[in-house]
């Protein structure tokens, strides 16, 4: 909407919207009419394309807006252990190979955690659960050919709660863990605070076996996966997290050099939208190309400055003539968002979900002389 701004404010207003229109940055491709002389305000807003979020996420998480609803994706996340048969059946087993294999009984666990520290928590997760159990110890310790009373038992916990997510039972009526087993398990609409703790309890019954590794070296290794993680909202630490973001817009030139001309000052009026729980500094740059953007140099960008990432807090400043000009020489205009965010909920923490975002609205007035 083209504003303007001084005497006869209404008639003039209905004329040069007559022959104006809509115009970029108030430098309007329009023919300014010769009249009396004026100085009147020629006033346009513009918005930027929607700023992503991705800036204030840990890298381990992506925003996926092309589902419906949108969702974050999160890498695989991974760990592996290795259990030692010494440590295992220790104090009941006989340490040398060939010996016979007593009863034995073992529990552990370990954490499959967050790899970047600033994810803190997840919700209405999807995931898969992957578990390995690679045997390397030489026998079979469910002993299913002789005594069926061996099990393995599993269960997986939020690591954040303690709440039991979900759990396993392998028992030697029914399988063999032989070589290696894999298995999964599926998350749906789970919350998960930290990562995921695989508890687990193993109890193998004595049945006359011998061993026939070194007790040092025997092992079974386990590996614990979150795989194919889609999350609705998560949880991080935003500690003055850095936002850079640009952005085009057109310039249309027909009325360049006569606006250039007839300047005499200028102001803006910056506005963010946004229902982030962010708070920091910003500062926004106009310039003719991406490498001038925060360049420094007042002869190749215009730098607006001590603004707040305060949503809905309407930010004024002036632009002077010189600077008006600049922005008029462009052919292209490259305007840019720098600034540094912190969460606003203790510990600096701020929950996102995938279709949010900040709309920037930035409008400059460009006061002009007519009718000379």
């Amino acid at each position: 909407m083209l504003q303007v701004i001084g005497p006869e404010g209404a008639r003039l207003r209905q004329a040069l919207l007559m022959v104006c229109g809509l115009a970029l940055v108030g430098l309007a491709a329009c023919e300014i009419p010769e009249a009396p002389e004026w100085d009147v305000g020629l006033q346009v807003p513009f918005s930027s394309d929607p700023i992503s979020i991705s800036d204030f996420l840990p890298g381990i998480v992506q925003a996926d807006t092309t589902r419906d609803p949108p969702v974050f994706t999160i890498e695989r996340q991974e760990q592996s252990q290795t259990y030692y048969y010494g440590d295992m059946c220790a104090p009941f087993c006989a340490l040398a190979i060939g010996q016979t294999i007593p009863e034995f009984s073992y529990s552990d666990s370990f954490d499959v955690a967050f790899s970047d520290p600033r994810l803190i928590s997840v919700e209405g997760v999807n995931a898969v659960l992957v578990l390995q159990f690679d045997n390397g110890l030489g026998f079979e310790p469910l002993r299913s050919s002789v005594d069926t009373s061996g099990f393995i038992a599993v269960a997986i916990r939020d690591l954040g709660s303690g709440a039991t997510l979900d759990s396993l039972f392998f028992s030697a009526e029914s399988m063999s863990l032989g070589a290696a087993l894999d298995t999964t398990l599926t998350f749906a609409a789970a919350s998960i605070t930290d990562g995921v703790r695989v508890s687990f309890s193993v109890f193998s019954p004595e049945d006359g076996q011998t061993i026939t590794t070194n007790p040092a070296t025997a092992n079974v290794q386990l590996l614990g996966a979150l795989d194919a993680i889609e999350v609705a909202a998560a949880t991080v630490v935003v500690d003055s997290e850095t936002l850079d973001e640009s952005f085009t817009v057109d310039f249309d030139e027909d009325l360049r050099d006569e606006v250039m001309d007839r300047v005499l000052s200028g102001s803006y009026e910056v506005e963010l939208v946004h229902d982030l729980e962010l708070d920091g500094s910003l500062e926004m740059s106009i310039a003719g190309s991406q490498a001038d953007l925060f360049a420094g140099d007042p002869l190749r960008e215009v730098r607006l400055a001590d603004l707040v990432f305060t949503s809905d807090l309407p930010q004024r400043g002036d632009l002077t003539k010189q600077e008006i000009e600049l922005v008029a020489q462009f052919v292209d205009i490259y305007v840019g968002y720098r600034g540094t965010a912190s969460g606003t909920r203790p510990g600096s923490q701020s929950r996102f979900t995938p279709d949010q975002s900040v709309q920037a609205r930035l409008k400059v007035t460009a006061q002009v002389r007519i009718g000379e």
